[in-house]
């Protein structure tokens, strides 16, 4: 596993764009698929300034999560406008707000955790343990730091990988679609 780096954006935008094309959350989130990528392109800006983003050894999986210890100021404000007029759009913007205030308000509220934001693989190697691997090493790197991994999922065929892994559902929100909240003791 290994920390990103500012050349490998493109990459990490391409991996996540492809593993989450027919995800109904980041699907929720943006104007039209073509969006995507601007999504992305928030999302590891973010990673790199509220927490880490990294890569397994050969690049062809990534994670984003984010601490919720480290805030940010104007930079986030910047990159969060940038997100509402070039990837929601102003008709979205009511919806995913409304759907992110309660995510913030679902995510546990008294204990240190790691909010795994974002894990992509890329499609042609899922399915081969790269996911598990990477997913395992991320759970070892935090679990001295941390007291939990949280994270948020859409997609039903997920639901099993994360449970094999430790984590434990402990809410569900609808958002015209089932969007199911787990976490792992560390």
């Amino acid at each position: 596993m290994i920390r990103a780096k500012k050349e490998d954006i493109p990459k990490l935008i391409s991996i996540l764009t492809e593993s989450f094309e027919d995800n109904k959350s980041a699907n929720f989130a943006v104007k039209n698929k073509k969006s995507l990528p601007g999504l992305f392109k928030y999302s590891v800006a973010k990673g790199f300034l509220c927490g880490d983003v990294w890569m397994n050894d050969d690049k062809t999986a990534c994670a984003i999560l984010l601490d919720p210890k480290k805030k940010s100021g104007l930079q986030s404000f910047w990159l969060n406008l940038t997100l509402i007029f070039g990837v929601v759009g102003l008709s979205r913007i009511k919806k995913v707000r409304r759907k992110e205030n309660i995510t913030q308000q679902t995510l546990p509220q008294d204990i240190d955790y790691i909010h795994l934001w974002f894990l992509g693989v890329e499609p042609k190697m899922q399915g081969n343990g790269k996911g598990t691997l990477f997913l395992q090493e991320l759970i070892e790197y935090y679990r001295s730091s941390k007291q939990a991994m949280c994270l948020e999922t859409s997609t039903l065929v997920n639901i099993p990988f994360y449970e094999k892994q430790g984590f434990s559902r402990y809410a569900t929100k609808y958002f015209g679609f089932e969007f199911f909240f787990y976490i792992k003791q560390l």
